[in-house]
């Protein structure tokens, strides 16, 4: 437990901190934070119907954690989660547009295969550009969201484009293709796909914990030189890690779509999400267990965002100002950290030694 009190204090401190600043903001907007607090609680967990709500639009956050955790563990810094979940989302469109004769039992596994497969598609561009071409990957794969978002733009204008819409969007999706809610939540807002919340982090923590390829990608982000002297290719490591990355965020992009609430696929699906499930894993300190908790954070911020305006009049906006400063203070928190170990007195040849011999106990 004791490795795991800094990461907490971070955490709490953050959301604190978070929290004193929209007290600031409310008291500004003429809004008493108790209110507040009390129409936010109930948009966000109030009732089985927001509490749905808020867990479903989760997954997605999580998912785009999990990609950048394991990319960040193999030393691959790459933004390109949004331009994956696009990449994902339109995948899992065109196949699911053409799925109608399937009964559900196949059609939701289709839909999220084919999910996966556009965003490892897409992150395989990144990797390619970086092991083949030197191309740094955080600028290819920050190019490849601009592109992704034209193309998405283009699709829902053309080519997957509704003939009974006048609107940039495509056809209704089958009724087979939705991946179903569960029904004892009224409005049916919780869908099934939240047990991906435990599986999905339960996964990356066995990948990276229990596994030879794990150590390998642990090794290769923490020192690529000795990776080598113990026989790992760090190239290979952090092409592999990339491709994973992008298939998490696939995953997310075809769960925004067939888990939404619209049944169709317009060009600003991802809303953000992208960018907000890397600011997920920062909070939670790359940790996969923890970013099951921050996930559900932000998440809480956007529905309890819309609650707030719906009720009080607060702008929509506080939710995307608190994401900003949670980010913020993240970084800055990183930035402390990193300084307080580059002036620590550098380890002993022999303390080095057992540092990297414990690579493969240390705790996810």
């Amino acid at each position: 437990m004791r490795q795991h009190l800094p990461r907490v204090l971070v955490t709490v401190g953050v959301i604190v901190i978070a929290a004193l600043i929209a007290s600031l903001i409310l008291l500004a907007s003429g809004v008493a934070p108790v209110d507040a607090l009390s129409a936010f609680w109930e948009g966000t967990f109030g009732n089985g119907t927001n509490a749905g709500t808020t867990l479903t639009q989760a997954v997605p956050l999580l998912l785009v954690a999990l990609g950048w955790i394991v990319a960040t563990r193999a030393g691959r810094l790459h933004v390109g989660y949004p331009g994956q979940v696009i990449a994902g989302g339109a995948m899992a469109t065109a196949i699911g547009l053409n799925c109608g004769g399937l009964p559900g039992a196949l059609a939701v596994p289709v839909t999220a295969l084919a999910g996966i497969a556009g965003g490892v598609l897409w992150a395989g561009l990144t990797a390619w550009l970086w092991a083949s071409r030197g191309v740094l990957e955080i600028i290819s794969s920050l190019l490849l969201n601009l592109v992704a978002i034209q193309v998405a733009a283009w699709l829902v204008r053309g080519p997957l484009q509704g003939t009974a819409s006048q609107e940039p969007q495509t056809a209704n999706f089958p009724p087979s293709t939705i991946w179903p809610s569960v029904p004892a939540i009224p409005g049916q807002t919780l869908s099934f796909d939240v047990v991906l919340l435990p599986i999905c982090a339960v996964i990356v923590v066995l990948l990276l914990l229990r596994t030879v390829f794990g150590f390998g990608l642990r090794a290769s982000g923490g020192n690529e030189e000795a990776a080598r002297w113990l026989g790992i290719d760090p190239k290979r490591g952090g092409v592999v890690a990339i491709l994973i990355s992008g298939g998490f965020a696939g995953l997310a992009g075809a769960a925004l779509l067939f888990a939404g609430t619209a049944p169709w696929m317009s060009d600003g699906f991802e809303a953000g999400v992208g960018f907000n499930g890397i600011a997920v894993a920062l909070l939670a300190g790359n940790s996969p267990v923890f970013a099951i908790l921050t996930a559900v954070v932000f998440s809480a911020l956007n529905v309890g965002g819309t609650a707030l305006q719906a009720t009080l009049d607060v702008p929509s906006s506080l939710a995307e100002v608190l994401q900003g400063a949670v980010i913020v203070l993240v970084l800055l928190a990183a930035v402390l950290a990193r300084r307080r170990r580059e002036q620590a007195p550098a380890p002993r040849p022999a303390a080095a030694a057992k540092s990297l011999a414990l690579v493969g106990t240390e705790e996810v």
